[in-house]
């Protein structure tokens, strides 16, 4: 039940970051985090990451009647699915940009931190 919380609590997070970007309000500390070269990216590949690595041990916890990495594959792709909608929704905000690399370093997070949680379960 506590990874069913966890899990819920960082969407919501992610969900706040992208509604404060989008209305220019994301706050200056987390604005700052970005301030070194490419740590937009470093930003998408580790939120995506850690989102896709959460959600996807959650979903393997729950032990769906699903083989594992099916399980995983629904999960990432779902995931990818909202990414991308989120990133393609940022056209139609003035403060905020379409990025393919900001898209393709979300994808390499998901991928990745997919793949460290079916590796974990297949660890137990």
């Amino acid at each position: 039940m506590k990874k069913n919380w966890f899990a819920i609590l960082l969407v919501i997070f992610a969900l706040v970051i992208v509604v404060l970007a989008d209305s220019g309000h994301l706050p200056r500390s987390i604005r700052n985090l970005y301030d070194f070269p490419c740590g937009d990216k470093v930003g998408h590949f580790l939120l995506m990451g850690l989102l896709s690595y959460v959600l996807n041990r959650t979903a393997l916890a729950s032990r769906a009647n699903l083989k594992p990495a099916t399980l995983i594959w629904i999960v990432s792709l779902t995931l990818a699915f909202f990414v991308t909608l989120e990133e393609l929704s940022q056209q139609f905000f003035p403060r905020r940009t379409f990025s393919l690399l900001d898209l393709l370093c979300s994808y390499a997070g998901i991928v990745f931190f997919g793949w460290l949680a079916w590796r974990s379960d297949r660890e137990k």
